[in-house]
């Protein structure tokens, strides 16, 4: 079966036309680089529960991604969060990526300020 047609047809943020739509609408992020916690979390869920090409999605991850030691990288596919080096984040891990990227923003913010910049 191809899903080539469906990917044509579904518009989301999983679809290259919605590249753009975590801006303008951070709750639908499947980018693990934007975002929050609570964005992540419902984009899980939206994949999980109301996305109608979640087969065919966790298919091409499979035939792109076959060996366990590869994944996908700060993503979340086929309702699947991953890291930045590509391991299997659960909600515990995805609240521990927020809070570091968090920090991270805040010490930039710090340093800006301390530069007088």
């Amino acid at each position: 079966m191809s899903t080539g047609q469906m990917d044509n047809d579904w518009v989301g943020p999983c679809h290259p036309s919605g590249r753009t739509a975590a801006a303008d609408d951070p709750h639908e992020s499947w980018d693990l680089d934007v975002g929050d916690v609570q964005s992540w979390l419902r984009a899980q869920r939206v994949c999980l529960e109301q996305c109608p090409f979640l087969v065919a999605c966790q298919a091409r991850r499979t035939r792109l991604y076959p060996y366990p030691a590869r994944n996908p990288q700060a993503v979340i596919w086929a309702g699947v969060a991953y890291s930045d080096t590509g391991r299997i984040l659960d909600t515990a891990g995805l609240r521990r990526l927020s809070a570091t990227q968090r920090g991270r923003d805040l010490r930039g913010e710090q340093s800006w300020i301390a530069t007088g910049s």
